[in-house]
């Protein structure tokens, strides 16, 4: 059985919360958007999709209700969290924090951090349960 690498020499990472624009309601679509933006970061590495909520789903609808605070902020949008490797972060933090990129790539950055725990507490999300 092959060794596994240790923390230190694992690949360095982000995890970035996203408001996703009402009309990308899949995953596919999401992602196509992603790998236009690998290719403008000049990544070697990919983007990678890991939860994602649009903006009509019944699940995001329970989370609104709970934190009233996130009404205002999502009544309209949807949530994804994306890994970005640590090398293209700032590129790509400087690409969805603008004020156009919700209109030039229907994604904007809400937070960011090196734990994706944090992130779903910022964006109040769940851990989804794990497929066995």
């Amino acid at each position: 059985m092959a060794r596994r690498l240790s923390k230190a020499l694992r690949g360095k990472r982000r995890w970035f919360g996203l408001a996703v624009e009402q009309n990308l309601t899949t995953r596919n679509k999401v992602g196509s958007i992603l790998k236009e933006i690998t290719t403008e970061l000049d990544s070697i590495k990919d983007l990678r999709l890991m939860d994602f909520h649009h903006a009509g789903s019944e699940k995001l609808a329970d989370m609104i209700e709970l934190d009233s605070s996130l009404k205002s902020k999502f009544a309209t949008h949807g949530l994804a969290i994306v890994e970005v490797p640590l090398e293209c972060s700032q590129k790509f933090k400087e690409l969805l924090c603008d004020a156009d990129a919700i209109s030039s790539y229907g994604l904007e950055s809400l937070t960011m951090s090196g734990k994706i725990r944090l992130v779903r507490e910022r964006l109040n999300l769940p851990k989804p349960m794990r497929k066995r």
